[in-house]
């Protein structure tokens, strides 16, 4: 039976002895192959591995004896320069310890010579032939699999992305609402309150006046009056949270904003071992934002950066652009460079980050932070609205504010403020925001 391979096959025969090599090409002459293969024959290992390195063969035969060296040598450094064709050793001797040697290095088959045969040798040609094209189709079908693998890792990965985008999303529409309810709950009841504490207060004020021969009533009347002060306080707090008033916004610099707010508090971080590093872009546009907000935003951020570095600590302020882009449902962030051509359909954003090495925030606690009342101060230093205060003086810049933290390790306090209303933005900055 005649077998039909095409392109033909190409042999390469190591074969030191040449009347067995004589043979051997006189044999495949023989067999039932169509169109004849082509032999490329060799006589040592050196010169087999030197034309390997330029031509292509898709089948070996080699004498197990050569010289020195033996074919399982030869078929190491086969595999090792890349050759995967498969190898048929041939040897005068017949023993089973050759035949095993010979299959336990790789070998596809093992003949003697003392009993080849044209129809042995088509025999074993076609076997290893049939089983490289075998190990071909399994190769093949195995990197399918994988590239079929890594494209549902990759496809669970971004759907974990878009979950968890989702659901900061949701959380934020969570908070938000709270923010909104608790605002309008305040709106009327602080009012209500404030009233009656008016009322009291002045109460106090007369007794003191009318009292003041008596020490012990006088240190009640005192311990009384900071109570009502701390109400106050936590009522001034909340009405600030629920003002409805507009925002001013007004063409301002952000670094001399924050410099202005560190000027007040950086003496005391001193005292208090706090080095303040400042990494300000100083090529940043002026734009429109509400600069009485802001500074109670960024004082509000200091102060919490302070108390949570009791042992003294490093806080970082830093200003840049960045530039946020969403492709494919992916957003990237990246720095803003006017000689990069990435920036195409990106906003530009103000980044304002706020980096201590204090205690950090427990991982439990980071999705409550921004929520009114929750603080992790003793309760004498605290209100827990501060940071739901930022939190809405950010979202009524159309901006975002984040944080992230591991326990012991410190925190980082992001703000992201869109600058499309700056009014010295560059070029680049203009097109892409009005794109």
């Amino acid at each position: 039976m005649m077998t039909y391979l095409e392109p033909p096959l190409q042999i390469l025969l190591v074969e030191d002895d040449e009347d067995d090599a004589f043979l051997i090409k006189d044999l495949m002459r023989e067999v039932s192959i169509s169109p004849q293969p082509k032999i490329l024959h060799v006589s040592n290992g050196a010169d087999a591995l030197a034309l390997l390195e330029t031509t292509p063969v898709d089948l070996c035969i080699f004498d197990f004896r050569l010289g020195l060296q033996t074919g399982i040598d030869l078929l190491e450094q086969v595999r090792e320069v890349g050759c995967e064709a498969p190898i048929i050793f041939l040897t005068g001797q017949g023993d089973q310890e050759t035949a095993v040697q010979a299959m336990k290095s790789g070998a596809t088959d093992y003949l003697t010579k003392n009993n080849l045969s044209a129809e042995n040798l088509f025999k074993s040609i076609r076997h290893a032939t049939k089983l490289k094209k075998e190990e071909d189709l399994r190769k093949r079908a195995e990197e399918e699999l994988r590239k079929s693998h890594d494209g549902l890792t990759q496809a669970h990965e971004e759907l974990k992305q878009s979950l968890d985008k989702l659901q900061n999303a949701q959380d934020q529409i969570i908070r938000s609402e709270k923010l909104a309810s608790v605002g309008r709950l305040a709106a009327g009841v602080c009012h209500e309150i404030l009233n009656p504490l008016n009322i009291i207060s002045g109460h106090i004020q007369a007794l003191t006046l009318e009292r003041d021969n008596d020490p012990s009533l006088m240190e009640d009347f005192e311990s009384v009056m900071e109570e009502i002060q701390r109400i106050e306080k936590i009522i001034s707090g909340l009405l600030k949270f629920s003002r409805k008033e507009e925002m001013v916004f007004k063409p301002a610099d952000i670094n001399a904003e924050l410099e202005s707010v560190l000027a007040l508090t950086e003496k005391e971080m001193l005292l208090g071992g706090i080095q303040v590093v400042r990494e300000f872009d100083v090529a940043l546009p002026e734009f429109k934002f509400d600069a009485n907000r802001m500074r109670q935003v960024f004082l509000n951020l200091i102060n919490n950066a302070r108390h949570a570095m009791d042992k003294g600590g490093t806080l970082t302020v830093s200003t840049q652009i960045i530039l946020i882009k969403t492709e494919g449902g992916k957003t990237f962030k990246m720095p803003f460079n006017p000689e990069s051509s990435d920036e195409a359909g990106a906003t530009p954003f103000l980044k304002i980050q706020f980096a201590d090495t204090g205690k950090g925030i427990h991982q439990e606690n980071l999705n409550k932070l921004f929520e009114p009342f929750f603080t992790t101060k003793p309760e004498d230093q605290g209100t827990g609205l501060g940071l739901s205060i930022c939190y809405s003086i950010i979202e009524k810049h159309s901006g975002n504010l984040e944080v992230e933290s591991v326990f012991g390790k410190g925190a980082i306090f992001t703000i992201e403020l869109p600058i499309h209303n700056s009014v010295k933005t560059p070029s680049l900055l203009l097109s892409n925001s009005q794109s």
